[in-house]
């Protein structure tokens, strides 16, 4: 098995069991408040200022027990781990499924990786399943996504 690189992943190239490259994110309060803003689209709704990502005091009331990151960031992080093996083009072209298991709170380093689970031959195009985890410090895995890659 090897780590896969997205200058050399073909699909001739690929073994089951190859793996993904490493990615490791730290995350703060702070870089989960800086992404409050893009979540805002017109009016405000009712809750801003009470939001369990940014507001310290609410989240603490609520079922994580204080601030969490953005499920839709942690799915960013995975797919920038996917873009250190895959072309940008392969990538966006993925069908992609996440699940979130465990919250990914500030001060968490969480490690993103995985490795390719098969490959296939489907109505013409060459395709390659992929699992990529996150895995926090404590080593729990916080989310797993499942990927179809077409290359």
């Amino acid at each position: 098995m090897s780590t896969i690189t997205a200058s050399k992943a073909t699909f001739d190239s690929l073994q089951v069991g190859d793996e993904l490259p490493k990615l490791q994110k730290t995350e703060t309060q702070e870089s989960i408040n800086s992404y409050g803003p893009l979540n805002r689209r017109g009016e405000p709704p009712a809750t801003v200022g009470r939001n369990l990502h940014t507001d310290e005091e609410y989240a603490r009331q609520g079922i994580f027990a204080g601030t969490v990151n953005q499920g839709v960031v942690t799915c960013a992080y995975m797919v920038e781990t996917l873009q250190l093996a895959f072309s940008t083009r392969s990538v966006l072209n993925s069908t992609f499924t996440m699940r979130a298991l465990e919250p990914f709170r500030p001060g968490d380093v969480v490690t993103f990786g995985g490795a390719v689970l098969a490959k296939r031959e489907e109505g013409g195009k060459r395709l390659v399943d992929v699992e990529v985890r996150g895995v926090n410090q404590m080593g729990q895995t916080i989310a797993t996504a499942m990927v179809t890659v077409p290359l």
